[in-house]
């Protein structure tokens, strides 16, 4: 059986979606050969439906008992996720068959109701555009694979060398553009900037080249939906409005912001518990609205899960043509013919596993096709869809809580194991490896998540997001992955692999000669180089911030401890009868040994010997000789003290601003965090802009004290532990800087 926990497991810190291909995979058009051709599709079986020697369907079970059922699986997952409330559509046979609310639209608010209680969906919006866009392919308006640029009037893509942008690649996700926060959550929805103003002035990277690798896109969604206004001359909402929400009797659905008041209806509030309970969130504003911004009630949705179950059709009314249905559920991107892979828009999921001898009276195995899409509001709404087409069957959830991911994947576990059962396997073997696999040594490494901005200072926490998995090699032959947890697969055939002790699959795709990828679903992981290992960066912050510490704390602890063990010693001699250890005159050694320590503070130095000067008291101040009166090497020294090369006076204090700086930038960030955390990246205050001048400074302060290094060196100052200790300093810094660097930390304040 297909084992939901493994995949979490594997997948778990991973972007909510993502997916990935290697070139030649699929064709130009971006359609996955293995199931559809693009000059042929009306003579192909419909692949919604079990394929001879793939797959036998599941069975749908007995539903009398559905409301009860959802009643207490619901009431549960609700109590054990600290959801605030809840909605439910359950589809059948044409018909809702259940819609139901559970808990409260807010704390102190009225209970949910699935027809009246409207909810935020997310990311579930994104089906909605996918089926504006399939009405325009229907009427032959838009060619999926023809190049985007043809349609659109409002936005400029920049041609590359690289073949064009389709809808194609769009709907798959497979357009190449890199992760981008920009465009995305804000605080205030006065501050929303129109549709083409965001796609132009918030257009992500390309970073690979279009059709080889998918990494979900809240921005190519969004330019689908500019491409909608563009060909019909109407803005995308009105489109939709009239096209989709009107015929299928979505009454109170939309895509405005914030969600307008209707007199039959209420808009859940969104709770978070970040704080360990439900605490009410700032409401949200997303400026690629068609990726995300749809409300709608529980009823609603399952008039559109009709309408897709139902060829189209909606109480008499059509929004697409059933082959239009059947083409838009086809599978039109894939990895690896055996891995779940994207329809239009919508994502695969096989439950169940396929018969290995194609016989249909064995009962060993069984397998049933879903298609699906999540949606997650920051800090606030979860939703979540789902289409078992060859049963007829389809199902809606919202929550109003953060948290519900888990109540949501609970629910749908529940509900698939009691309506649409496995089948019990026949006692098969379990998996064992036979021998190493091929190409052992090159599937070993780290693979990171595609998902990623690459160009964007939010590297850092898309890169955390989309997780790593590190691959290695079992003495008896099995691969491991690692991610917290470890799972063991056995390779079915080169470079695919089957879990040993479940029914998910894992495939590795090449890039050339070289195995680049890995998959797993339709998620995508790219091998990285050593450099760019997450354990290695998490070593070296540790390890530079450990070795900036030694500076930024021991420097003023050791002045503190002379100030306090000289006060003691001299029996309360001012400070400017002290003496202090100076420079050597130009080409001068200090009689001392470099092997005897001497001071290791240039701010407030211990005496070493008579006959030198003293230099206590604040930068500038006039200088005499303790020793002979007139000695000209004391007057050198004498004039050296306080110049801009004299790193005694200046090297430990630039030394010590640089790690200021340095530990300024990432402690206010994490401060503005706290009090931004859903917007920070999206909708950054100007405080957040102001901060990246520290890291500019720390660079240039790096630099700086790297310079008095090798002054230090070359001139002998301080004790050779003293320059040792300034120098590992000045290392950690600059081994920060590049941490900074490679997280694209380092920039202009703009």
């Amino acid at each position: 059986m297909s084992n939901p926990r493994s995949r979490r497991r594997v997948l778990a810190g991973s972007a909510l979606l993502g997916a990935a291909s290697i070139a030649g995979c699929v064709p130009q058009n971006g359609r996955a050969e293995s199931e559809t051709s693009s000059s042929a599709r009306s003579e192909e079986p419909d692949p919604t439906e079990p394929q001879p020697d793939r797959s036998r369907s599941l069975e749908v079970q007995d539903l009398e008992d559905l409301e009860s059922f959802v009643d207490e699986t619901m009431q549960t997952s609700l109590e054990e996720h600290d959801v605030v409330g809840a909605s439910v559509a359950v589809v059948h046979d044409d018909e809702i068959v259940l819609a139901e609310g559970y808990g409260n639209a807010s704390v102190d608010g009225p209970a949910v109701d699935a027809a009246e209680t409207r909810f935020v969906t997310g990311s579930v919006s994104k089906p909605i555009v996918w089926t504006a866009v399939m009405q325009l392919i229907e009427a032959d308006r838009i060619d999926p694979d023809e190049a985007i640029t043809t349609y659109l009037k409002s936005v400029s893509i920049p041609e590359t060398e690289w073949e064009p942008i389709t809808m194609a690649h769009l709907a798959t996700h497979t357009a190449g553009f890199e992760q981008r926060f920009g465009g995305t959550w804000i605080r205030d929805p006065d501050d929303l900037r129109s549709l083409p103003t965001v796609l132009i002035e918030e257009q992500p990277e390309l970073v690979r080249p279009p059709g080889t690798v998918a990494s979900y896109s809240n921005y190519g969604t969004a330019l689908a939906a500019q491409v909608v206004a563009d060909v019909t001359g109407t803005p995308f909402e009105e489109y939709v409005e009239e096209n989709i929400f009107e015929p299928a009797g979505m009454d109170t659905s939309t895509f405005e912001q914030p969600v307008p008041e209707e007199s039959d209806t209420s808009v859940a509030t969104g709770y978070t518990t970040l704080g360990g309970t439900p605490q009410e969130t700032r409401e949200l504003s997303l400026e690629l609205a068609p990726a995300g911004s749809m409300a709608a009630t529980a009823t609603e949705m399952g008039a559109f899960v009709r309408a897709h179950l139902g060829g189209g059709v909606v109480d008499g009314e059509r929004i697409l043509e059933e082959e239009t249905v059947e083409e838009m559920h086809e599978r039109w991107f894939t990895h690896h013919e055996e891995l779940d892979g994207i329809a239009f828009g919508l994502l695969e999921r096989s439950r169940g596993t396929a018969s290995d001898s194609g016989d249909e009276d064995d009962s060993s195995g069984g397998q049933s096709r879903l298609l699906e899409h999540n949606g997650q509001i920051p800090g606030s709404f979860h939703s979540r869809l789902l289409l078992a087409p060859e049963h007829d069957l389809g199902l809606f959830l919202a929550y109003n809580t953060d948290s519900a991911a888990g109540a949501s994947a609970d629910f749908v576990d529940a509900f698939l194991e009691e309506y649409l059962p496995l089948e019990e396997s026949s006692g098969a073997a379990a998996l064992e490896p036979d021998g190493r696999p091929e190409h052992a040594d090159e599937l070993e490494g780290s693979y990171r998540g595609v998902n990623v901005a690459e160009s964007e200072y939010a590297k850092f926490w898309s890169v955390a997001q989309a997780g790593s998995i590190d691959v290695s090699v079992a003495d008896d032959g099995a691969l491991v992955t690692d991610l917290g947890d470890e799972t063991r697969w056995i390779e079915r055939e080169p470079l695919l692999f089957q879990e040993e002790d479940g029914d998910e699959l894992l495939a590795f795709g090449e890039d050339g000669d070289e195995i680049r990828y890995l998959f797993l679903g339709f998620h995508a992981f790219e091998r990285r180089s050593w450099h760019e290992s997450t354990a290695l960066h998490a070593g070296v912050a540790g390890a530079t911030t450990l070795g900036m510490l030694t500076g930024a704390v021991g420097w003023p602890l050791a002045r503190g401890w002379r100030w306090l063990r000289d006060d003691g010693e001299d029996g309360g001699i001012p400070p400017e009868q002290r003496v202090s250890m100076e420079a050597p005159a130009s080409g001068e050694r200090h009689a001392s040994s470099d092997d005897e320590p001497r001071s290791t503070s240039s701010l407030n130095p211990e005496p070493e010997s008579a006959g030198q000067l003293d230099a206590i008291g604040p930068p500038g101040a006039k200088t005499t000789p303790t020793g002979t009166a007139g000695s000209s090497s004391s007057s050198e020294r004498t004039l050296e003290k306080g110049t801009l090369t004299d790193p005694r006076r200046w090297g430990r204090w630039t030394a010590g601003t640089t790690i200021a700086c340095l530990f300024g930038f990432v402690l206010g960030t994490v401060v503005l965090l706290l009090l931004y955390p859903y917007t920070l990246l999206s909708d950054p205050p100007l405080a957040f802009t102001a901060l990246f001048v520290f890291p500019l400074l720390g660079v240039a302060g790096t630099a700086i004290s790297a310079c008095y290094a090798i002054i230090a060196w070359r001139d002998g100052y301080w004790s050779r532990r003293s320059r040792i200790h300034y120098t590992l300093v000045v290392c950690a810094a600059a081994g920060f800087c590049w941490l900074l660097y490679y997280w694209n930390m380092v920039r202009l304040p703009v």
